[in-house]
């Protein structure tokens, strides 16, 4: 299972782990409950945008082939064979709510909200190992030319140039907010 995390995840966990660094590093957490909190924060943060894989099968879709297929995982407790299902079957789910520009267009105050917010290590870091991994990914779907799925709220696909100024834009609120801290 490990080995299966590791090669599905080995880039969504170095950011995350380069967040925690930064949090740790800027955030001035000096006390070991502090540290433990960024680390479970950011390890939780690079898995919340794949967990509505298995929230969609539960709550939107149960009779689908893909949700039949993700229970029998989970009962079996087979769960290097769910993320493996998951990332290989990953395209058949449609209007993915986490894995969308609404998502970081309401992620993106938050995080902001957060940072100024005194609110504990364990959020400021879940949140924004979210939104990084949530950059990264819509990065991932920019060079594979498969944006289309990531804009469904909004009314007509958007031109390379405009999906990038969105890139740029919410790589800025993450420094921004990384800068904050």
């Amino acid at each position: 299972m490990i080995k299966k995390i590791l090669t599905y995840y080995k880039i969504p966990l170095l950011i995350s782990a380069t967040i925690g660094i930064v949090i740790t590093a800027l955030g001035i957490a000096r006390n070991p409950w502090e540290i433990a909190e960024v680390v479970l924060g950011v390890i939780i943060g690079t898995f919340i945008l794949d967990s509505e894989y298995v929230l969609y099968s539960y709550i939107f879709e149960p009779n689908t082939e893909f949700a039949k297929s993700i229970f029998a995982y989970i009962k079996h407790k087979d769960f290097g064979g769910l993320i493996g299902f998951i990332n290989e079957h990953k395209n058949e789910v449609k209007d993915k709510s986490f894995n969308s520009a609404l998502f970081q267009v309401v992620l993106a105050p938050l995080s902001i909200f957060i940072i100024y917010s005194n609110a504990a290590y364990f959020i400021k870091a879940l949140i924004l190992s979210t939104f990084a991994n949530s950059i990264y990914k819509l990065i991932e779907c920019y060079f594979e030319g498969d944006t289309k799925e990531w804009f469904w709220a909004i009314k007509g696909n958007p031109k390379k140039e405009g999906v990038l100024t969105f890139i740029i834009g919410l790589t800025l609120v993450l420094v921004f907010c990384l800068w904050m801290i």
